[in-house]
């Protein structure tokens, strides 16, 4: 068998993950620009938001929204770019917030959207790792990600670093949360989970890898903040490791997905502590009914429990997509190195992706 750990160093994407914790740790400490943004948005006191974003950047929008709605009381949705790209619509941006979330800040499509809105009188923020490209050029107030180059074509540290400036964002609006409060000792969470879900996959979570690695599909679910982890998982799985897998909402998959789901094919479950891992519960319990027994993400309510990994320390429901997403990385990683390809060149992709 490949010494999966070695070979998970030496890839890019390995060495990308690695590098997260320290560029999350710049990301909350850098605070000018999110001050100035969060000032912007009082101000204007926008009656919406509407985010529009691509590919993995559209799971970050997804976290962004979940954000915005529980933390700010601020409805929020994802666009529809090709509304107005393809089909010329023009939408009354006045008394809205454009947040436009693009790790490469290269999409033509990003971009006219945050043109119109801003034109339209929309107030526009860009989430970007290339401040100087054309999205972040368009946008009134650009949030910096700061991960600098990735080695791989699939998102990690940007990806991570996106999250990181969109919780920083509303923390900043919402200064007496408890994810405002938890924001200050993140960096330090994410070294724990990255050291453990490594020590994980190279114990007992092996067998993940193993299942993995025999079946031509999977599903991926949560539910709630980790909705974004469910998707960008699965992505990563295509993108990385060949595995066609699924993300799901633990509520949607009850209503006809579980019937994909059989004994030899994964189930992974992101399931946090409290409220939502209880619902999330449900879908495993179905799973359970029709043979499986799925795997757990969570906190320290599936601590101890057979195949289960516990990213053990304290945080809120609100930040646990960023160790959960590195996990999930982690896990692609080793699968790769697992089935000696590299997860860096995914045959047919490159790095930006250009769509109207």
């Amino acid at each position: 068998m490949p010494d999966t750990a070695a070979a998970a160093q030496r890839s890019g994407m390995g060495m990308d993950i690695a590098e997260t914790p320290a560029i999350i740790d710049r990301v909350v400490r850098d605070r000018a620009g999110i001050t100035a943004a969060a000032d912007a948005i009082r101000r204007a006191r926008p009656r919406w938001a509407t985010i529009v974003a691509r590919g993995s950047s559209d799971h970050v929008g997804i976290y962004l929204q979940y954000l915005l709605e529980t933390h700010c009381g601020l409805p929020a949705g994802l666009a529809v770019p090709s509304a107005t790209t393809i089909y010329g619509a023009r939408l009354r941006w006045r008394d809205g917030l454009l947040i436009a979330v693009s790790q490469s800040g290269e999409s033509p499509d990003v971009r006219l959207l945050v043109e119109e809105a801003r034109r339209g009188g929309g107030l526009t923020v860009a989430i970007t790792n290339h401040p100087d490209a054309p999205v972040g050029r368009a946008a009134e107030h650009v949030l910096d990600c700061q991960a600098g180059t990735e080695r791989a074509i699939p998102a990690t540290k940007t990806y991570v670093a996106c999250l990181a400036v969109s919780a920083s964002l509303v923390a900043a609006l919402a200064p007496g949360s408890e994810l405002a409060v938890a924001m200050g000792g993140i960096a330090d969470a994410l070294v724990d989970a990255t050291r453990q879900g490594a020590a994980w996959l190279d114990g007992p979570g092996g067998g993940l890898l193993d299942d993995l690695a025999a079946a031509d599909r999977a599903l991926v679910i949560s539910r709630g903040y980790n909705l974004s982890t469910a998707y960008e998982t699965a992505l990563k799985l295509k993108e990385a490791c060949g595995v066609f897998a699924s993300g799901y909402s633990s509520a949607d998959v009850l209503h006809g997905p579980m019937v994909v789901a059989a004994p030899g094919i994964p189930v992974l479950a992101f399931r946090p502590d409290g409220p939502i891992g209880a619902s999330i519960d449900e879908a495993i319990v179905a799973a359970e009914a029709r043979g499986i027994s799925p795997w757990r993400v969570g906190g320290s309510e599936v601590e101890g429990r057979p195949r289960a990994v516990s990213l053990a320390r304290e945080m809120p429901d609100s930040l646990t997509p960023l160790p959960y997403a590195i996990m999930g990385q982690l896990l692609c990683d080793r699968l790769a190195a697992r089935a000696g390809v590299s997860p860096d060149a995914p045959i047919g992709l490159s790095k930006v992706t250009r769509t109207l």
